[in-house]
């Protein structure tokens, strides 16, 4: 769970860096072999952007005091 916004920035960073990750296994692994070792790392992926966007809405859900 998020709770700073540096450590938004660090999964973000994480993110990027599973992306790049799947950019090149895709140069390299045939479609089996990259489908199957790609599948955990998109849900990781997943997982951190739904992660990051909790975070962004978590003061949407708190009412502001005025």
């Amino acid at each position: 769970m998020i709770q700073t916004d540096d450590q938004m920035l660090i999964a973000q960073q994480c993110i990027a860096n599973l992306r790049r990750i799947l950019l090149e296994a895709r140069k390299v692994h045939s479609r089996k072999d990259y489908a199957r070792m790609a599948e955990p790392i998109l849900l990781e992926v997943q997982q951190r952007e739904q992660d990051i966007l909790e975070y962004l809405s978590s003061d949407l859900e708190e009412p502001v005091a005025s």
